[in-house]
This record gives C-alpha cells, structure tokens and sequence, in this order.
C-alpha cells in the first residue's frame, strides 16, 4: 500500500521531522529514510540506534496527530497507474488483497480517504501477524484469505523489504521501486523490475493489455 499505491513513504519521513521537534530529538530526514517499509518494532530500533530514550509508545499519538492532520487539509496522493490498474484487475475476476506492514486503522483510513478500500477482498496487516515484512506471513495469510496457495499469487511491490517478504513467502513478484532502488540480491528475487503501475498489465498480458 505505502509507496506502492499511495504516495505515503515521502509523507511519513516529512512527518518524521516534526515530531522529532515535538519530542526534543533531532530527528533529521535522512534518518527517517532509514525506517522506509519497516514495521513498529524495526521502526523503533532504527530510531533507537540514533536516540537511547526513543519510544514508539511517545512517538505514536504525535505521528498519528500528524498524519490525520496533514491528510485532512491536504489529502493522499494515489501512485501514478493504481486506479487504472485495479479496474483492470477488478474487471477480469482477480482477488485483491493488501498485504501491508502499516497498522489496519490506518492502511483501512488511508484507502478509504482515496477511495481504493473497495478493490480489495482482504487487508492484511503487520498488526493482525506474528511477524512483519521482511518475514512472510503477512503475504501468507493474504494468499490463504483469498483461498489461494502463495504460488498462484503476485505480490506487487515497491520496497526490497516487502520484496524479500514476498520471495520468502513464494509468490511472484513484480518490484515498483518508490524511494529505495533495488539492490542486485533483490533483483534476483523478483519476477520484473517496472516504473510504475501503468506498464503491469502488459507486463502480465502482453502489448495493449490496459486497453483491452
């Protein structure tokens, strides 16, 4: 979902800033970065590299006050291709999942806000998991929400984290690379390599793909 299909990786590190100020650590963006496609737990290490006394439990309500603010003045913003690209899925029968490592309040908000929470069949969330991204459950328990081995599955996605996640769980994969490129290790691990959603469907079916 993040990076992928909403434009939110670039509004959490912006976020980041901020309530690094409200909490009286200099969290710089650089930092932020470094927390890209990670969940709670890795969050909170990354940070605590960087700050001894770094808690989620304090950062938490600022991030959330945040967020919530910034969206409602300004909205989120859908990845080129994502719209066009669940049509394209919805009208031919395929089963949608997400398989995120947000929490399910927000990934559930956040879709909702853009008007995309109607495409999916399941959400899958590193809350609702024993273990985020890069272990695989969370891309395991999508493909068995919808009834499917993880082999008949494609998982779409734009971080190497979520990228490993999907190797370890099985499923093809198709990288769309938001703030960090792939690494050659990555590379291997994935079906393509595209720069944005567009190209998916030809990638999958052939040339004309979006327009048939």
């Amino acid at each position: 979902m993040d990076g992928l299909l909403l434009d939110t990786e670039a509004l959490y590190i912006k976020a980041w800033v901020p309530v690094g100020g409200m909490m009286g650590i200099p969290i710089t963006a650089e930092i932020a970065r470094s927390t890209v496609g990670h969940d709670s737990k890795s969050t909170e290490e990354a940070f605590q590299k960087h700050f001894a006394d770094f808690t989620l439990e304090r950062a938490r309500p600022l991030i959330s006050q945040w967020l919530t603010e910034y969206v409602a003045e300004h909205s989120i913003d859908v990845k080129p291709g994502a719209r066009e690209l669940l049509e394209f899925f919805k009208k031919r029968g395929f089963p949608l999942a997400i398989g995120s490592s947000n929490r399910q309040q927000y990934a559930e908000a956040y879709l909702g806000e853009v008007d995309l929470l109607r495409y999916f069949d399941t959400i899958v969330t590193a809350d609702l998991v024993g273990r985020a991204k890069p272990a695989p459950d969370i891309f395991l328990q999508a493909a068995k929400n919808l009834g499917l081995s993880p082999e008949q599955c494609l998982v779409l996605e734009d971080s190497p984290i979520g990228a490993q996640a999907a190797y370890e769980a099985g499923c093809l994969t198709i990288l769309v690379p938001d703030l960090i490129q792939p690494c050659a290790m990555t590379r291997e691990r994935v079906w393509q390599v595209l720069p944005n959603l567009l190209y998916v469907p030809n990638a999958l079916f052939g040339t004309g793909a979006t327009n048939g």
